[in-house]
Parts: structure tokens; C-alpha cells; sequence
């Protein structure tokens, strides 16, 4: 019988001439066999347009292989399912890990059943059987690895047998072995359409079926013509192998497309000498900045589109990789409204349901972490939100690292387990049962979140874990199962396509064609794309000795895929591509555009995109109407906005309303961004007023930035995390010197180098008493910190050891003044306002001059000249508390720098006339004259005042100092951590100019 081969161009008519022809033999019940499933609904629809058909199926090949294995009487049986194929490559790695060699140990990896399974896949799609590859490897190019690759093939194949079973290859080569030999009574017509991506069992099948039937295939191939040439050159040498009895060659025809510019890039794009035409409108570049920006850029085009009249099913957006970039694009526009079909397959741990299920399994029968355990609770557990959050604040602070300790946690505090935990745990010993618990588990998750996507991805758990239960010795065990889990994928898109714009792989959508087509995600490595990952198990070498397909990417299957999306559209083609990255990183364009472009005569393209600095729509171009009150809003509150707002009422009243509702919940949102004051809340203001004592570092807090002071001194929000390292660190360190310098290890008021030894000894061993004191030391961050802190207290006694001190000895340590009948001295009277606090330490010489030392655990403490511009005040309020409240005349006030590296000497203010006698080797700046000195005190004064009344009188504002006309004015301090409520534009401020007063 013979083998009839129709070639030509995309749009040639090719798929009408196998339209005729099967209608033609329609009485022999003709079989037409196209790439997916959404082919052959397309072509149900299309042969059934004037009318019923009755004798003809369309089919994928799959069901071209069951349809001959039937026909030869040996229909199939039980058909593994991809759950329970990737189960079987599972059990077989397993049972065959001891026998393995260089791949024994990767056995245990998670993802390696599921690269096996691909493998095998590939294997058997080659008509390859394990003794194949165990001949290969005894080659000269073979290895140690092909002999493990067979072992484990061979594995598999012992394991679906002995389940009774086959899978798809299985009954590839059965068709193929019944029609070689004569026993599958097959006359049926064959004609095959879009494919050409043929494996070599299907070249097995088309060699067979053409000894016994009529079989046309049409393929896309133009001598010539290096897009289709290149690639299909070998796959028509294949097809001579088997004997082409007559070939038909169609023609490109221009009445298949719209556009004549269309028409020219699809048939000038890999041809020789190309001529150059002028660009129109029917070609659009579009330039967009990051991810987001580009999926905008294309939603914004296709709503155009629809506003047009176009129907959605006439649009395509075509990415070479829909998993990665799919997501997003589908996203954006399903914010606009419009209905979307993204044909990719997502691994569920991707999803909420999946990710927080691997995780519960990870906590509950894995590793064992509470951050799994945490993951899951915060997914659609169905956990209560304020118990997690009472959980997760226990979990850092107690610094909780297993899941044991977690789950003892919760149950000692609510008295049961979390959601789904018990089951897990009652389940973990039966196979079956365990399957069947996640299963439903992962559907009731997925109900919950309300969300197709998530139900879908529920929806396929529970599915595979039903079929892993359902053959005896698939059902995962207790320590494989999240990894079953995770080897679970789901469709983004389940369903029909009709009304719904498509997004998928130029592969899914060639044998189609589109009014109009998006090719996004345009970039250098992407598409085409670049390198690859290599085989996990086999070179490339021994994957050419198997006559596998290299992994290595094709440049000649890039260049094919890119003029096959040339080929789609009838009417119009956007190009898109991101000329940066949200950060304003360049990123290359492919190289594919400029090769389109060279086909373009020079001038005027049509381009189109979003740079970085377009926040919003502009008003014209805005797809929805949330983004259209969203372009509105970006006027402000003006005459602008208003008179927009009744051109929109003018063309559409209904609209407008709308619009003015959501502008208004925007403004009212942008208003709640802005600072919280002044206040004017006459009870807060009353509370505030009512503060008569406030303390140095609370001054300080509120002249860095207002809104942070009142954010975490008066809202007072509870935080999550256990206290910071150096807080912690820096109260041990306060603890312990004010108790080593109490003692006086060996006799000394200062340590000294006959004492020093004494001093570091008890010194260490406080560290000892008060971290056990305080409940520190289990973990070993809590070790590593106290190490450090004994480390640190070591060196600054070393100093203070070698140190000339003329006279001056600790005095007063940690001395308290305050409102508290407990304070040595009470709060300091300060022109309406009280001081209080806690003095590190002051010491004195014999004539009662005192210096004030204030312990930093910071590398650099602030210089004299810094004290103002980084709102530095308690050091010098201190000196005024000694002077008045203990009678002391004071000569200078230090920050001591404990952790400092390169710089060591304390810095702060100290009179020049008895500096040299405190043996700090002090920096020229801090050196002041007296009355410099008294000026200084008195400027700190004031400044402290006017902090108190601005603090009575609420003037609450995102003002981070330092003060206006200082240096880097209006700069936020990289220690605050409250910019996500705060939402201040962090960039530096000039002072005067618009932009400050725009900020305020």
C-alpha cells in the first residue's frame, strides 16, 4: 500500500487537501491522527461545520496504537496511569538501588524517580527494551552508568508486569509487532496532520500501517526554505527509509492570510536573499520593563482586541516555556476580565495546596522540620489564622528547629493537633490507608481555597494517590510520600478553549491558526533558547549510541519553532520582549527580532511597551476599569480627575459610576499611606500630654523619625522573632561588667595587669550564671552568641588592663534615676519636663571630677561633630543627671565601642583640660574647651525640649533625620524595618525641593 507524502509551507493548504481527502474515503472509516487533544476537538469541529460525519475519527496517536492493538485482537488491558508509572519507576529504583553503581547513591534523591520515569519515557518512545541498553553498555562509548540505566529499566518493566499491567509503549510495540506480523486485519485510510515530531515507534507504526493501508502524512517542508528544510530534512529521510509511493507539493498561498506583511515574514524568514517590505499595522513590537511590565504591556493589547469585537478564541500568546511565564501572563489578565486557557503543566508543590501538603508530610513524616510545619498551617489548612500566628511567634522565639517540638507546642497550648496532623500520623503504618488520607486531604484543601486552580490541583492529588492505592504495592510509604506528592502535576487550564484566550508552547498551538498571535518572552536563552541542562544520566555521546535526540539545544528546532509562531497569525503579530528587569537591568532581546526586522524595509516600526516609570495606564489605554480609576487616581485629587471622570460619564454613565466608586476606595487607600499625623485625637493627645518623664534613647528614637517612634513605642507592636542577637548581647554585657567592676576580682577598682587573669576568669563565669539565669545556651546560636560576648568582654578588660587612668576609678554603675521608689535618685527636673534613665558607669577622679561611660555592642559609636546629625542626646543629658542629682563635676561624656575593629577609642565629648589624664588616646574633635563644652550641654538642652513638645503636641510624621539643613537630610536609617507599613520613598531627599514637599 503506499505511503503518500503532502509537503509545502505553513498556509499552503495543506490542512484542507487532508480535509478532502478524508471526507473522500469517508466510506472506509478514515482515521486522521493530529498532535494533541485540542486538535482534534478543533478538527471534530471543523469537519462537523455543514454537518454530521458519521465514519471517521480524529484520534492523537496514542489512540492511534489502542485502535490497532485492538484491531489485531489484543485490546489493552489495565493501562498504568502517569501516577502509577511514576510509582513503578519509584518501587524499581528501590528494589534495584543495591545492584546499582555510580547511581546508587542518587537513588534517595526526591527528584530522581521522576527524572527516571522521563528517561524511561524517552527510552521506550525509541523502541528501545532494557536489554537494548544494557548491549549499549558494554560498547565502547557505554559505561557504568547505561549499566545501571538498564538495571533500572529492566527494574521497571519487572514491576509492571508483575502488577498485570501495561503502559503506552507497551501497546505501541504490540500494535506495531500485530501489524508486522499480519495478525491486525487493518484497511483503515490513515492521514496524519501537524505532526512532525515523530518518535521512533511511530515511524515503526507509519512503516507497518504502509504495508497494509493508505497512509498520507503532511508535512511542513520547503526545499530552500532553511526553517523547515534544516529541521525536517531527516524525519523526510526517514520517511524514504520506509518508501514514499507519491508526494504532493502545495504552494504558499496568500488568500490564508490577512495581511500581506504577515504573509511576507512567514515566507521571507529563513528563505535565501529575502526582499524587505514596509512595515504596517498588522506587525507590533512591543518593549516592556520586567516581567510584570511585559505581561501588562500584552494584557493591555489583548483587551484592545476584545474591545474591538475580536473574539478571545482568535487570540494566542505563544511563550516558549508556559510553566515559567504562562503563570504571570494569565494572572494579569484575568485581573482585567479575560478568560484565559493556559495549557501548561504545573508541579502541584507549586501551588498552595500542593507546597503546603508536601510540607505537612515533610514536617509530619519526613524531615521533621517546624518550618514545614509552620508552611502548611499558613496554607489552606484550615488552622485558624490568629492561633498560627501565636504559633509561629512561639517558634522563633524559642528558636523551635523540629517538628516534634512544634507539634508539642501547639497540642500543650490548644490541646489537640493541627488539622489533618492525627490522621497523617494514625495513617503512617498502612500504605493504602496513608494514600487515601492525603488524598482526601489534598481535596479538601483545595475546596477551601475557593480557587479553580488550587481545586484542580487538589483534584489531581487526591486522583494520583487513589490510583497509587489501587495497585498493591504502588501505594507510597510513609517516608516516600511527599515525595509521590510532589511528582504529582496538574493542567493550569483543564477544559474547553472556545471563548477563552490560549496561552501555550509554540509546539501546542502550530497546527492552528489565530487572527491574532502574542510571541512574548522574546529574550536571548529563553527563545531561542540557550544551553540546556544535560541528561542527568547519560551523555551526549551515549545518548547518540541509543539514537536518542541530543539535549543540547538545536538551533536549527529554535529557528523551526520561531517561524512556525510566524506562521499563526491571519491578521496581526505582537512581538514582545523586556528590555530590562524590574531593577532596570538590561536583558537581551532575542536575536530573532532583528532577523525579523531585516525583512522590514528601514523606518517607522510599530512599538509599543511600558518603561519602568509607567506606574499606571494612561487613561486612554487603560484595560479595566480598576485600572482606569487606578490612572484617575495618579491625578490626585484635582480638576483633572474630575473633568476625566466626565468624559467617562459622557460615553458611558453606568461605567462611570463604577469608576467614581472604586476612585474614591483608592483615594481613600492612597490617604491611609500617608503619615498618621499630626494627631488630633483629643484622648491621645490628653495621653501624651500626661507623659512627664521621658528617657534619653526614647528623645533619640522619636528626632531619627516620628512615625517610626510612635509605631514602636506607643502602638507598641508585638514582634515575632526573639530579641535581636545584639540586644541580648548588649544586657549580658551591661549585667556582668556592672557586677565584675562591683566584685573587684584580686582587689584592683580597674583590672590591671597582675589582675587581669581574675577579672577575664569571673567574668566569664557571670556570662555562665546569668545566660543560665535567663534561659540561654540550649541552642547553639544561643552558645555561638555567648561565646562572643566572652570574647568581647575579654578584650575590653584587656584594654582597660593597659590603660593610664590618672586617678579616675568607677564610681557609679548602672546608676538609676527615675520615678521608681527603687531608682538611687529620682527623676531630673528639665524646664517642664522630667529626664530618666540608667548610667552605664561614671568614673571619678580624687577631686571629684566625673566622666560618664556609656557601653555601645556596636562597631563605631558616634564622634563629637556627629552627635547632632545622628540625634545623639542621651550622653550629654546624662552629664547633666550626675552634675544635679549626684553633685559631680563632670569633664566629658563617652560612647565606648565594644565590638569596634579598626577603631577602638571611645568617642564623644570631653573637656580639653583633662582629657590626656583619662588614657584614651582621644580623637582632636572630641577635645572642647570649657566653655565650648557648657555650649554644647546647653544646644542639647534645647534640643531635648523641643522633642518633648513636639512629642505632647502628636507630631507624628515619616521625617527621618537628621534635621533639616544637615547633611543627607530626610534618609532613612537602614535599621528600620518598618518601610511595608511606612511606604516612604526611601531614595534621599534634597532639602527644598519639590520632592520633600511632596513627601509631606
Amino acid at each position: 500500500m503506499p505511503l503518500k507524502l503532502i509537503h509545502g509551507p505553513p498556509n499552503s493548504g495543506r490542512a484542507g487537501l487532508i480535509k478532502r481527502e478524508l471526507i473522500a474515503a469517508i466510506d472506509r472509516d478514515p482515521v486522521l491522527v493530529v498532535p494533541t487533544l485540542d486538535d482534534v476537538y478543533a478538527f471534530e469541529r471543523e469537519l462537523c461545520a455543514g454537518g454530521a460525519i458519521l465514519g471517521a475519527e480524529v484520534m492523537t496517536f496514542g489512540g492511534l496504537f489502542r485502535e490497532v492493538a485492538s484491531a489485531g485482537g489484543a485490546p489493552p488491558g489495565a493501562v498504568l496511569t502517569p501516577a502509577q508509572r511514576l510509582g513503578a519507576a519509584a518501587a524499581a529504583a528501590e528494589e534495584r538501588r543495591a545492584q546499582l553503581g555510580p547511581l546508587r547513591a542518587s537513588v534517595r534523591h526526591p527528584g530522581f524517580p521522576l527524572a527516571l520515569e522521563r528517561l524511561l519515557d524517552e527510552l521506550q518512545g525509541a523502541g528501545l527494551e532494557p536489554e537494548d541498553v544494557e548491549a549499549a553498555a558494554g560498547t565502547l562509548e557505554g559505561s557504568a552508568y547505561l549499566g545501571d540505566v538498564a538495571a533500572l529499566f529492566a527494574g521497571y518493566a519487572q514491576v509492571r508486569d508483575g502488577l498485570g499491567t501495561v503502559d503506552a509503549h507497551a501497546i505501541a510495540r504490540e500494535a506495531i509487532a500485530l501489524l508486522t506480523a499480519g495478525g491486525a486485519p487493518w484497511r483503515r485510510p490513515v492521514f496524519l496532520y501537524g505532526l512532525d515530531d515523530l518518535t521512533r515507534n511511530q515511524l515503526d507504526l507509519l512503516r507497518a500501517l504502509a504495508a497494509v493501508a493508505e497512509v498520507t502524512l503532511a508535512l511542513p517542508y520547503e526545499r530552500g526554505h532553511s526553517a523547515l528544510e534544516d529541521r525536517n530534512a531527516s524525519l523526510l529521510e526517514s520517511l524514504e527509509e520506509i518508501g514514499i509511493d507519491s508526494v504532493e507539493r502545495t504552494e504558499a498561498d496568500p488568500g490564508n492570510t490577512d495581511s500581506p506583511l504577515l504573509f511576507h515574514l512567514e515566507r521571507a524568514y529563513g528563505a535565501a536573499g529575502p526582499a524587505r517590505r514596509p512595515a504596517d499595522r498588522s506587525l507590533t513590537f512591543l518593549r516592556s520593563a520586567g516581567e510584570r511590565g511585559e505581561a501588562e504591556a500584552v494584557a493591555l493589547e489583548v483587551a484592545r482586541l476584545l474591545a474591538a469585537g475580536t473574539a478571545p478564541e482568535q487570540i494566542a500568546i505563544v511563550v516558549r516555556d508556559p510553566a515559567r511565564r504562562g503563570p504571570l501572563i494569565a494572572s494579569v489578565l484575568e485581573s482585567y476580565g479575560i478568560p484565559t486557557a493556559l495549557e501548561a503543566e504545573l508541579p502541584v508543590a507549586a501551588t498552595a495546596v500542593g507546597g503546603s501538603l508536601v510540607a505537612l508530610l515533610e514536617a509530619v513524616l519526613g524531615t521533621g522540620r517546624a518550618s514545614d510545619l509552620l508552611r502548611y498551617l499558613r496554607g489552606p489548612s484550615g488552622a485558624s489564622p490568629g492561633r498560627v500566628d501565636w504559633f509561629e511567634r512561639r517558634l522563633r522565639r524559642d528558636r523551635v528547629l523540629t517538628a516534634s517540638a512544634a507539634l508539642d507546642l501547639w497540642e500543650e497550648r490548644y490541646g489537640e493537633s493541627p488539622p489533618g496532623v492525627a490522621a497523617v500520623r494514625a495513617a503512617a503504618s498502612r500504605p493504602q490507608d496513608l494514600a487515601a488520607e492525603v488524598g482526601g486531604l489534598a481535596a479538601a484543601m483545595g475546596a477551601r481555597t475557593g480557587s479553580d486552580r488550587e481545586a484542580r490541583a487538589g483534584g489531581a492529588i487526591a486522583t494520583a494517590m487513589a490510583e497509587r492505592a489501587a495497585l498493591e504495592g504502588l501505594a507510597p510509604a510513609s517516608e516516600s510520600i511527599a515525595q509521590a506528592v510532589g511528582g504529582v502535576s496538574v493542567r493550569a487550564w483543564s477544559g474547553p478553549v472556545e471563548d477563552r484566550v490560549r496561552i501555550a508552547d509554540p509546539r501546542r498551538v502550530r497546527a492552528a491558526r489565530f487572527d491574532n498571535v502574542f510571541v512574548a518572552s522574546l529574550q536571548d536563552g529563553e527563545f531561542p533558547r540557550g544551553a540546556g541542562h544535560p541528561d542527568p544520566f547519560l551523555s551526549e555521546r551515549q545518548r547518540e549510541t541509543l539514537g536518542l535526540q541530543p539535549r543540547h539545544a538545536d538551533e536549527a528546532e529554535e529557528r523551526y519553532l520561531f517561524h512556525a509562531c510566524l506562521a499563526l497569525p491571519r491578521r496581526r503579530l505582537f512581538l514582545s520582549c523586556r528590555e530590562s528587569d524590574e531593577n532596570g537591568a538590561a536583558e537581551a532581546p532575542s536575536p530573532f527580532l532583528d532577523e525579523v526586522r531585516q525583512l522590514l524595509e528601514p523606518g517607522e516600526e510599530e512599538a509599543r511597551g511600558r518603561g519602568l516609570a509607567d506606574v499606571v495606564h494612561r487613561v486612554a489605554e487603560a484595560p479595566s476599569e480598576t485600572e482606569l480609576a487606578r490612572s484617575i487616581a495618579a491625578r490626585g485629587p484635582n480638576a483633572e480627575a474630575e473633568q476625566l471622570l466626565e468624559v467617562v460619564a459622557a460615553v458611558d454613565g453606568a461605567v462611570a459610576d463604577r469608576v467614581g466608586r472604586r476612585l474614591a476606595t483608592a483615594r481613600r487607600a492612597e490617604r491611609a499611606t500617608r503619615a498618621p499625623g499630626p494627631l488630633a485625637n483629643p484622648a491621645v493627645l490628653e495621653a501624651l500630654a500626661e507623659v512627664d518623664a521621658y528617657g534619653g534613647t526614647t528623645l533619640e528614637g522619636f528626632d531619627v523619625c516620628s512615625y517610626r517612634w510612635f509605631v514602636s513605642h506607643e502602638l507598641s507592636p508585638q514582634p515575632l522573632d526573639p530579641a535581636p542577637d545584639p540586644l541580648v548581647q548588649g544586657g549580658i554585657v551591661h549585667a556582668v561588667l556592672q557586677a565584675v567592676y562591683g566584685e573587684r576580682p584580686g582587689g584592683d577598682a580597674l583590672p590591671r595587669p597582675g589582675s587581669l587573669s581574675a577579672w577575664i576568669s569571673r567574668s566569664q563565669a557571670l556570662v555562665d550564671e546569668i545566660a543560665a539565669a535567663r534561659g540561654l545556651g540550649k541552642h547553639p546560636a544561643e552558645r555561638a552568641m555567648l561565646a562572643r560576648v566572652k570574647g568581647l568582654l575579654a578584650r575590653f578588660l584587656g584594654e582597660e588592663a593597659g590603660r593610664d587612668t590618672s586617678g579616675f576609678e568607677p564610681w557609679l554603675l548602672e546608676a538609676a534615676f527615675s520615678e521608681s521608689g527603687e531608682a538611687e535618685r529620682p527623676a531630673l527636673e528639665l524646664d517642664g519636663w522630667r529626664l530618666h534613665g540608667a548610667i552605664d558607669r561614671v568614673d571619678r577622679a580624687p577631686d571629684g571630677r566625673a566622666l560618664v561611660l556609656d557601653y555601645k555592642l556596636s562597631s563605631r559609636v558616634s564622634a563629637r561633630e556627629k552627635l547632632e546629625e545622628e540625634a545623639k542626646l542621651q550622653l550629654q543629658l546624662y552629664l547633666f543627671a550626675v552634675a544635679e542629682l549626684w553633685g559631680a563635676e563632670t569633664i566629658g561624656g563617652l560612647y565606648h565601642p565594644l565590638r569596634g575593629t579598626s577603631e577602638r577609642r571611645p568617642r564623644g565629648l570631653v573637656r580639653e583640660d583633662a582629657a590626656d589624664e583619662l588614657g584614651y588616646g582621644l580623637a582632636k574633635t572630641d577635645r572642647v574647651d570649657p566653655e565650648q563644652f557648657e555650649a554644647l550641654l546647653d544646644d542639647a538642652r534645647r534640643r531635648a525640649g523641643e522633642i518633648v513638645a513636639r512629642m505632647r503636641a502628636g507630631q507624628i510624621d515619616r521625617d527621618p533625620g537628621p534635621r533639616p539643613g544637615l547633611r543627607d537630610h530626610g534618609v532613612c536609617p537602614p535599621f528600620c524595618d518598618f518601610a511595608p507599613i511606612c511606604r516612604r520613598d526611601r531614595a534621599p531627599v534634597e532639602p527644598g525641593g519639590d520632592e520633600e514637599e511632596e513627601e509631606r
